[in-house]
C-alpha cells in the first residue's frame, strides 16, 4: 500500500458509508459499470444490488464473476427499499484520485 491514502477496506467502508446518503436514482447509477467507470475509473459496478430475501449462499454466489472470483464484498453491506448492496473490492492505485475527489464532493454537499 505504499503511499496510498486508504487501504482497499477503508475505501470500501468510506464509500459505502457515504453512498447511504445518495438518492435512490444516484444509487441506481452506481449499480452500472458505465457510471462506476466514469466516477471511480473502476471496471465493475460500484454496487451489486440483490433482493433482501437472498440467502447467504445466494449472496456469496452473487458477488462472483463468471470465473468464480469474488468482485464485491458484503462486509460493508447496507439495505434500502427491499434490496441489499455489496460494494466492489476492485480498487487500485489509479482509483485513489477518483475516490478522494468523490469523498470530498460528498462531504461538501
Amino acid at each position: 500500500m505504499a503511499n496510498r491514502p486508504y487501504t482497499n477496506s477503508e475505501i470500501q467502508e468510506k464509500v459505502a458509508t457515504e453512498a447511504r446518503k445518495l438518492s435512490d436514482s444516484d444509487l441506481d447509477k452506481f449499480c452500472t459499470k458505465h457510471h462506476s467507470k466514469l466516477i471511480f475509473d473502476i471496471n465493475f459496478p460500484l454496487f451489486l444490488r440483490i433482493p433482501d430475501h437472498f440467502t447467504y449462499a445466494q449472496k456469496s454466489d452473487a458477488v462472483k464473476d463468471e470465473k468464480g472470483v469474488s468482485r464485491s464484498t458484503w462486509r460493508f453491506e447496507f439495505k434500502r427499499n427491499g434490496f441489499s448492496y455489496a460494494i466492489s473490492t476492485q480498487w487500485y492505485p489509479r482509483n485513489d484520485e477518483y475516490v478522494q475527489r468523490w469523498l470530498r464532493k460528498m462531504h461538501n454537499s
